[in-house]
Protein backbone atom coordinates (compact mmCIF):
# COMPACT_ATOMS: atom_id res chain seq x y z
CA UNK A 1 0.00 0.00 0.00
CA UNK A 2 1.40 3.46 -0.85
CA UNK A 3 1.28 6.19 1.66
CA UNK A 4 2.16 9.75 0.88
CA UNK A 5 3.68 11.51 2.62
CA UNK A 6 3.11 15.30 4.32
CA UNK A 7 5.71 17.51 4.62
CA UNK A 8 5.97 19.22 8.20
CA UNK A 9 4.93 23.06 7.95
CA UNK A 10 8.00 24.15 9.66
CA UNK A 11 10.43 22.18 7.45
CA UNK A 12 8.76 23.74 4.40
CA UNK A 13 9.59 27.24 5.84
CA UNK A 14 13.05 26.45 6.33
CA UNK A 15 12.90 24.25 2.97
CA UNK A 16 11.43 27.96 1.19
CA UNK A 17 14.04 29.88 2.93
CA UNK A 18 16.34 28.20 1.20
CA UNK A 19 18.14 29.76 -2.52
CA UNK A 20 17.82 27.22 -5.59
CA UNK A 21 21.52 26.22 -5.35
CA UNK A 22 21.13 24.74 -1.54
CA UNK A 23 17.42 22.88 -2.41
CA UNK A 24 20.13 21.60 -5.56
CA UNK A 25 22.47 20.61 -3.18
CA UNK A 26 19.91 19.00 -0.79
CA UNK A 27 18.70 17.05 -2.88
CA UNK A 28 22.31 15.98 -4.07
CA UNK A 29 23.41 14.87 -0.48
CA UNK A 30 20.37 13.05 -0.59
CA UNK A 31 20.68 11.43 -3.89
CA UNK A 32 24.16 10.28 -2.67
CA UNK A 33 23.22 9.12 0.54
CA UNK A 34 20.92 6.77 -1.30
CA UNK A 35 23.34 5.80 -4.02
CA UNK A 36 25.80 4.80 -1.28
CA UNK A 37 23.35 3.10 0.88
CA UNK A 38 22.03 0.70 -1.91
CA UNK A 39 25.58 -0.18 -3.27
CA UNK A 40 26.58 -1.14 0.87
CA UNK A 41 23.11 -3.70 1.16
CA UNK A 42 23.98 -5.15 -2.74
CA UNK A 43 27.45 -5.35 -1.42
CA UNK A 44 26.69 -7.38 2.07
CA UNK A 45 23.47 -9.26 0.28
CA UNK A 46 26.08 -10.47 -2.69
CA UNK A 47 29.78 -10.26 -1.49
CA UNK A 48 30.55 -12.78 -3.88
CA UNK A 49 29.19 -11.24 -6.98
CA UNK A 50 31.65 -9.02 -9.66
CA UNK A 51 31.50 -5.73 -9.92
CA UNK A 52 29.64 -5.86 -12.66
CA UNK A 53 26.83 -7.92 -11.52
CA UNK A 54 26.74 -5.70 -8.40
CA UNK A 55 26.50 -2.58 -10.89
CA UNK A 56 23.73 -4.20 -12.90
CA UNK A 57 22.06 -4.74 -9.38
CA UNK A 58 22.44 -1.25 -8.62
CA UNK A 59 20.66 0.45 -11.57
CA UNK A 60 17.94 -2.23 -11.40
CA UNK A 61 17.45 -0.52 -7.37
CA UNK A 62 18.15 2.94 -8.55
CA UNK A 63 16.61 3.22 -12.15
CA UNK A 64 13.66 0.11 -11.93
CA UNK A 65 12.78 -1.23 -15.54
CA UNK A 66 14.61 1.41 -17.13
CA UNK A 67 17.57 -0.10 -16.26
CA UNK A 68 16.89 -3.09 -18.59
CA UNK A 69 17.21 -0.97 -21.44
CA UNK A 70 20.46 0.39 -20.21
CA UNK A 71 22.11 -3.35 -18.98
CA UNK A 72 21.26 -4.02 -22.57
CA UNK A 73 22.88 -1.57 -24.06
CA UNK A 74 26.28 -1.46 -21.80
CA UNK A 75 26.60 -5.65 -22.94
Amino acid sequence: MFRIEVIDRKMAEILAAKTPAERVAIAFAAHETACTMIKCRIEQLYPDWSAKEKHNEFLRRLLGRAADELIKARG
